[in-house]
């Protein structure tokens, strides 16, 4: 018995928490759905055949998809999401030693169900990609920060902007990620080759700031990034960082582990900042600066715009693909999908020097007798004598001698 239940333990620690979570919920949809269809007291269909659970489980998908289980803020679901509601239920069924109501006599996911999910994945709109930020966002973001909570704000945006973070590497996002948040002894400054101390007063004047990024979604993928510091009078890496990690280790209570989005409110309490306040914060700096001169408006963007802005600035200014990967700790060129080819500043310098050359002059061919020039009529003789035509336009030749 003490086995058994040491096994079922090892199974429930093989699960997240959030992935747990995912699977009671959507199998609380699917009771909910059989109540509805009169097979309340039948939830793991053992009276109906393999066929018939597919319907079953086809007519769930569908009811997942009209979201009529979820709030009422949403209409439709995606095809992801109704496909991850029918796994989880699957997931449950083997978990209590049922046959996987997915599978057909094969083993493999039935036709009817294959059919029905790619057509929920053609009806789809595609995604709406984030439009990029230019750092006169960040600028504006800057120039707008008034109160303590604001400057923390506007730091911690320009900050993930030089290492092209993803939201959840440096803000409280809702829903579980398998990626945490920074923590102030994962960024290290350097002067002349030697690492600082964070209570150092020369942190701002470091030549490097350096970052560890220990939780990626590949655990394995655990990376330093190193940027240099500039000479902007407020977009510079190392003075943005260093106003982060100063600020945060005035606080009373931080240590090393406390995390790069922390801030104390007027209220004396500490308090992480959320990815929806620092949403808000980036979309009123577009609003600032208006559509008219960014192409763009508020809505068209997201914190994800961080990350493509930074690979847009690097692109731009021709910084090598190779260490823009490194730099944004992308193991292929799928930053690549972030870069939009409608950027004015793409076509800079380009027509000018198109007319760089006004003329040039092509070289004669060097002998007109040469069969392998284009139009001799020996090359046309000889290309009628092959290829797939040779058999309607072969040549014959001027002499034949038979036997």
């Amino acid at each position: 018995m003490a086995d058994i239940q040491a096994a079922g333990a090892a199974c429930d620690n093989a699960v997240t928490e959030g992935t747990n979570k995912e699977q009671i919920r959507s199998w609380k949809r699917w009771l909910e759905y059989l109540s509805t269809i009169g097979l309340g007291n039948d939830v793991f269909l053992d009276e109906l055949t393999r066929s018939q659970r597919h319907r079953i489980l086809g007519a769930f998908v569908q009811a997942v998809r009209q979201a009529r289980f979820s709030a009422e803020r949403f209409s439709v679901l995606k095809a992801q999401q109704c496909r991850a509601a029918m796994d989880n239920v699957a997931k449950t069924f083997r978990a209590h030693d049922q046959t996987d109501p997915r599978h057909d006599c094969d083993g493999g996911l039935a036709s009817i169900l294959q059919r029905q999910l790619k057509g929920l994945e053609n009806e789809d709109p595609g995604p709406q990609q984030q439009y990029a930020i230019t750092t006169g966002v960040l600028l504006q973001v800057l120039k707008g920060s008034i109160t303590h909570v604001d400057r923390a704000e506007a730091t911690l945006l320009c900050g993930a902007f030089f290492f092209a973070m993803r939201s959840c590497e440096y803000s409280k996002v809702s829903g579980y990620r398998r990626t945490k948040i920074i923590k102030i002894k994962n960024v290290r400054f350097f002067l002349k080759k030697k690492e600082l101390k964070h209570d150092d007063p020369r942190l701002p004047l470091a030549d490097s700031v350096t970052i560890h990024f220990e939780f990626q979604k590949n655990d394995e993928r655990n990376e330093n990034v190193t940027q240099q510091r500039n000479f902007h009078a407020s977009l510079c890496p190392v003075r943005l960082w260093a106003a982060i990690i100063q600020r945060i280790r005035s606080y009373k209570g931080t240590t090393d582990d406390t995390t790069v989005n922390t801030v104390l409110l007027p209220d004396g309490k500490l308090h992480e900042l959320k990815a929806t306040d620092l949403l808000i914060k980036l979309r009123a700096a577009v609003s600032a600066l208006g559509k008219d001169h960014l192409g763009f408006g508020p809505k068209d963007i997201g914190l994800h715009s961080l990350r493509s802005g930074a690979a847009m600035a690097m692109y731009l200014m021709a910084v090598p693909v190779f260490t823009i990967m490194l730099l944004g700790r992308w193991s292929s060129d799928a930053f690549l999908r972030y870069i939009r080819r409608q950027v004015q500043e793409f076509s800079k310098g380009v027509s000018e020097k198109m007319v760089e050359n006004d003329e040039f002059y092509t070289i004669p061919e060097i002998n007109k007798e040469d069969p392998r020039i284009s139009g001799h009529y020996l090359n046309h003789r000889m290309r009628n004598n092959c290829g797939p035509c040779a058999p309607t336009h072969a040549v014959m030749p001027r002499m034949a001698l038979f036997a």
